[in-house]
């Protein structure tokens, strides 16, 4: 009995430590309702690739498990999205990896300046990022400096994430957001 015990906390000890160390991404949903939205970007680091990218709906707390933040992929290519957004307020609350946490939301004044406006069936680009560390912190908490960048652009960023919703209804969407950047 003293072993089966064992054995089994063995077993989910493995088990927690291989779904934290894993990259691999979900696929994207298929579009939930009309009226849901999608937001994309890009983000990369001078400490390592970015592994989460924490967006919120402005004015919500989110306390796992009884409320969830929006579900964000994160590709190993930096490029980010979230479906099924409803319409509203978001922000993006900070960027982690492997070594850092980017709190981008540490007052309510910074947290004001970045909200986004999502409409709905939207799907809206929100830019490029460069993230870099200007000074260590305690725990991973230091200052850094968020630049925007200029490429990879919104094209750049959709003909990938055309592959990536393959058989979803992203992929109309961005086809048509493809051909009104070309006009």
């Amino acid at each position: 009995m003293h072993m089966t015990k064992i054995a089994a906390v063995a077993v989910t000890l493995c088990g927690l430590f291989a779904c934290t160390s894993t990259s691999v991404v979900a696929p994207p949903e298929d579009i939930k309702a009309t009226h849901s939205a999608m937001i994309f970007g890009y983000v990369e680091a001078d400490e390592g690739p970015i592994e989460q990218v924490d967006i919120y709906e402005y004015g919500n707390v989110y306390i796992p498990p009884f409320r969830k933040p929006p579900r964000v992929l994160v590709f190993d290519n930096g490029i980010f999205m979230v479906e099924n957004l409803k319409p509203g307020k978001y922000i993006i609350a900070g960027f982690r990896s492997n070594k850092n946490h980017y709190d981008m939301a540490r007052s309510v004044r910074q947290t004001y300046q970045r909200v986004l406006h999502i409409d709905a069936g939207e799907i809206q680009y929100v830019g490029s990022f460069h993230v870099q560390v200007t000074e260590k912190g305690k725990l991973n908490y230091g200052n850094f400096a968020v630049t925007q960048l200029q490429r990879p652009g919104e094209r750049d960023i959709l003909k990938q994430l055309y592959d990536v919703t393959e058989t979803t209804g992203w992929q109309n969407k961005i086809e048509r957001r493809l051909k009104e950047l070309r006009q």
